[in-house]
This record gives C-alpha cells, structure tokens and sequence, in this order.
C-alpha cells in the first residue's frame, strides 16, 4: 500500500491512506501522502477478526463520508467488508482484490452458499463490482472468481510484489538472527506468518517428524488461532528438531527470512486457489527455494512450475516434502540452483506493478 500510494503522489495525486498501521520497510511513505489510522486487524481468534472486520469497516465508512466525499477510492479487500462500501457511499472507486469473499468463507466451511450471510454478500458483490472503475486482482483464478459477480467485465491480474532492497539474501555469518538464536551450522527450513485458519500449519511438525537428516531444523515464526494446536501437537509428537518463535521486529525481518535455507508457503486446500500469500514473493527476494503446501490448481503451484524454484505438494503429501527437504539439505547444487532461480524471479514482482495500477487510475479519474 505505501508503494501505492507513493506511486499515485508521483502522479500529481492527493493521497490519504487509512490502515490499521503503517509499516515502514525499506521505502518510507512519501511526506505528502496523509496517513490516517483505524483499529489493528487482529487474528488472535474468529471473534476478534470479525470485530475487527466490522469497526474498521465503519471507521472508513465514517472517514469517507466525512472527509471524502467527492474522492476516488482505491479499495482493498482488507477489511473484506471494505468491498462493500460504494453501497453506502456514491464515491467512484477501483478495486483491488487479495482475498475473494464470500467465497473464502464458503471453501472454509464457515458459511454455506445457501446461508442468509452468503446471499446477502454475493448480491452485495453484483452490485459493487459492476460500478467499479477498474478491477485488480493477484491470478487468473481469482480473476475467474470475479467473473462470478460481474460479467463481461474486464478483470486486470497484477501481481502483488516485493522489496527486493529490503528483503535480500544474506550471509549465514553476517547474520544478527542467526547469532542471535544460535543457528549456526543448521539447515533452517522457515515458516513465517500468520498462524491462521487458511494456513495447513499443523502439518508442518508430521513433515518434521519424518525429516531424516539430523542438520535440518524447522523454525516457525508468528501467531494466531491455530498455534494454541500447534504447540499441542509439537508436544504430542515429540518434536526435536522444531522451535517457535514470536512475530519479530520489523528491522529484524529481513534476517530471520535471509537466515533460511528453504521457505514453506501453505495454504489450506480449500483456499489455495483463492488467494496467494505476500510473503511468497519476499522469500523470493531472499532468495530462498519454496516448499509449497496447497492444491494442484493453486497459483502457488504455477509459481514454482514456473521458475522452477521450489515444489509443490498436496497437504496428505507429508512422506513426499520430507524427502523433498532432506534432498535439498544434501545436495549444494540443487539448493544453489534453486535459490538461483527464486532471485531470477524475484526481478518480475517488483514497485513496477504499483505503477501499473496507479497509472490506470489516473487516467481513469482524469478523464
């Protein structure tokens, strides 16, 4: 969003963003861009995520209408009750979409397609995304998604991108992280995030359980709902070779994510095809070959097919990524080539595709 903004001020355009918080990485927000802040998204549990849903929704609602009401909105689906403010405000708006909802609910079993909830939101949706200006989203997947609420609409996929300055590969002996939680001479195999319901993080500790080589350790880094079971779990299983820690610092990011050697992405199976994780495209940036967990038809899957950076595998396939990870661990040419591949590609999800976005929407409020 800051790379947003920056690029629309560039342009000559006025800019307020309004987010639950504002992290700075390697480039700041520009000095005449406004920043107005709202509740913190909280994923502690699905109470508070939907409380924060809710206020930060009304927040912005009350923001736009009091502050803004001749201003184009450039609406994000985070809160996924954003989408459905041009229902409450006459404001022209673009829309750029991570996560489609309400059918990310509906694959999670949380609302079925018949539900009140479900109805109201799809209906909702054929409104709202006929009016949009303009329509972004990160795969042709989703993009097919959204075919759904609004067709022959023309739906743009741009996908989201790095900061290949800020995250960047980084020698194991340079490292403050690695020192610091005494690293040294392991083969680190990283996940890093949210702990949440749309993230398979439970098999993690199975797959570590059948690791062979005795260098490999597991590293898990964040929280959420789902890490109360992990912890469980780990403990049930007996695991040795696996540690947890916190979500770290901001400035310490771009070490803990250069001290791995292979990063695992996962998604539920039945969310793989309707969304993608930023952080993929950070581990890219550190130069790390990708273990993804998610479905055959995911973009995760077209991701690594693609660059050849990693692999895929189904969540049942736990026998399969151990072997994948202790090969890697044994063998330097498939790990340097694999990291190879990852900063090659990293080069094709950079600030540019802000610009992209930015430059269409102002030539679509210019006219």
């Amino acid at each position: 969003m800051v790379d947003l903004a920056n690029a629309l001020i560039e342009r000559n355009a006025e800019v307020e963003l309004i987010a639950g918080r504002l992290v700075v990485r390697g480039t700041p927000l520009s000095s005449k861009a406004k920043f107005r802040r709202i509740t913190k998204y909280k994923r502690n549990s699905d109470f508070l995520r939907l409380l924060t849903w809710c206020v930060g929704f009304l927040q912005i609602l009350f923001i736009v209408k009091t502050k803004h009401k001749n201003g184009h909105l450039l609406i994000v689906s985070n809160p996924p009750l954003a989408t459905l403010l041009p229902l409450f405000c006459r404001n022209s708006f673009t829309f750029f979409i991570f996560d489609v909802y309400p059918d990310a609910l509906r694959q999670m079993n949380i609302v079925s397609r018949q539900s009140v909830l479900y109805k109201i939101w799809e209906k909702a949706n054929r409104k709202t995304f006929q009016r949009a200006v303009h329509i972004f989203t990160l795969t042709d997947t989703m993009a097919e998604l959204l075919n759904h609420y609004c067709p022959p609409r023309e739906i743009k996929t741009i996908s989201a991108w790095s900061d290949n300055e800020f995250f960047r590969s980084i020698p194991k002996a340079n490292n403050p992280f690695i020192i610091e939680h005494k690293l040294q001479n392991k083969f680190i195999v990283l996940y890093s995030g949210n702990l949440g319901a749309t993230h398979d993080t439970i098999v993690i500790p199975h797959i570590a359980l059948e690791v062979k080589s005795h260098k490999v350790l597991f590293l898990i880094i964040g929280e959420g709902d789902q890490k109360k079971h992990l912890v469980e779990e780990i403990k049930k299983l007996r695991i040795t070779n696996l540690i947890m820690l916190p979500y770290q610092p901001v400035d310490m990011i771009p070490y803990s994510f250069a001290s791995a050697d292979i990063a695992i992405v996962s998604l539920s199976s039945k969310a793989s095809s309707l969304s993608i994780p930023s952080k993929t495209f950070n581990f890219m940036s550190a130069g790390l070959p990708l273990l993804c967990i998610a479905g055959e038809e995911s973009e995760l899957n077209n991701i690594v097919n693609k660059y050849k950076n990693g692999k895929c595998f189904s969540h049942k396939k736990v026998a399969e990524m151990a072997a994948f990870i202790d090969k890697v661990a044994e063998n330097e040419d498939i790990l340097s080539a694999y990291s190879r591949n990852s900063l090659k590609a990293s080069a094709d999800f950079t600030s540019r595709n802000a610009n992209t976005i930015a430059e269409e929407v102002i030539k679509a409020t210019s006219n």
